[in-house]
């Protein structure tokens, strides 16, 4: 399907096709790839408009939109979006829960002279991830790899909270997250060139 053929479908249409479309070979990846990028073309404004207005702050409205389009995409792979048709409402719930908890997080946060800040040392061992291999290496997990990453890291849930959503253990919930973990770092360092993705990882760690 090509770019002006997606902008004609409706955004429920667009979740089906990236649900149906996940997993289904090298054949259809491009039309996978083009439904996303038009998923996250409609949202991406919507939710940095939601950023600005709730979070008052352009960087961290920026924050916003990548963490709620990561979500909406893990939970459009995966078939999560239970009513496609309301789509907008499980973005609208992703961006509520996503900016309380940047507001928690920046509440907490204790301030600091300007003269004691030594940012370089903290710069040099910082990696930046670009998002889009990101989302990808996320894509590449198993489901419940998938849904412990996304509750635990996007949804700040507890390993009990886990288990009792995934009907397992806080213990099971623990080794779950960090066999993904990793199998992200795995593929974030460059193991999907040479075939070694995060299912590799997760059957090498289970093994």
């Amino acid at each position: 399907m090509t770019a002006l053929g997606m902008e004609a479908i409706s955004d429920a249409e667009i979740v089906r096709t990236i649900a149906t479309l996940t997993g289904a070979g090298d054949s259809r990846a491009e039309d996978s790839k083009k439904a996303e990028a038009e998923l996250c073309r409609r949202f991406a404004p919507r939710i940095r408009l939601y950023g600005l207005r709730h979070l008052r702050d352009e960087e961290r409205a920026r924050d916003l939109v990548q963490a709620v389009l990561l979500a909406v995409l893990v939970a459009a792979r995966a078939g999560r979006i239970e009513d496609a048709e309301r789509i907008d409402r499980f973005v609208l719930g992703t961006c509520r829960n996503a900016s309380l908890r940047m507001r928690e997080i920046a509440a907490r946060a204790i301030l600091v002279a300007d003269e004691e800040l030594d940012v370089a040392p903290f710069l040099q061992e910082t990696e930046f991830i670009e998002t889009g291999a990101l989302v990808r290496c996320v894509a590449a997990l198993d489901l419940r790899g998938r849904m412990v990453v996304t509750m635990s890291f996007l949804e700040q849930r507890s390993a009990e909270e886990i288990a009792k959503a995934l009907e397992t253990t806080a213990g099971n919930v623990r080794v779950l997250r960090h066999r993904a973990i990793a199998g992200l770092r795995r593929c974030l360092d460059g193991g999907l060139s040479d075939g070694a993705g995060p299912d590799t990882a997760r059957r090498e760690t289970s093994s």
